[in-house]
């Protein structure tokens, strides 16, 4: 734990426009590294190493999310399982998505469109 507390101390700390400082991608990952060696709480860690809490816990998000491999979309089975569009001499309008696991989503107006579009984007990039 010396090596980091030694980096800490001899790094310049440059700061951005708000006055914050930031931490080079170098530090963040030794940092990082250390408390995953330590069996020490996040909060004791952050304490002990002057980093707020807040900034400790994006960077172990970023952290955890950029180890995950990703996915290869040429080898994944089709998301949906079935999508209906109404028939050319049906009255009916809209769209059905039957999702793999039993979900559905029927949508029957325009404006229900961009809240599926964005459910569908936000459920692609669930990390």
């Amino acid at each position: 734990m010396t090596d980091i507390i030694s980096i800490t101390r001899l790094a310049v700390l440059k700061t951005d426009s708000r006055g914050r400082v930031q931490t080079p991608a170098e530090q963040r990952e030794a940092l990082m590294d250390a408390f995953e060696k330590s069996s020490m709480s996040g909060a004791a860690f952050t304490r002990l190493h002057g980093i707020r809490y807040s900034t400790f816990a994006h960077w172990r998000r970023v952290r955890k999310c950029r180890d995950v491999p990703q996915p290869d979309y040429d080898r994944m089975p089709p998301f949906f399982e079935k999508v209906t569009f109404p028939g050319s001499g049906s009255t009916e309008v809209g769209l059905h998505l039957a999702l793999p696991g039993g979900a559905s989503l029927t949508l029957d107006r325009a404006d229900q469109f961009p809240l599926a579009a964005a459910l569908l984007k936000y459920l692609e990039h669930v990390c």
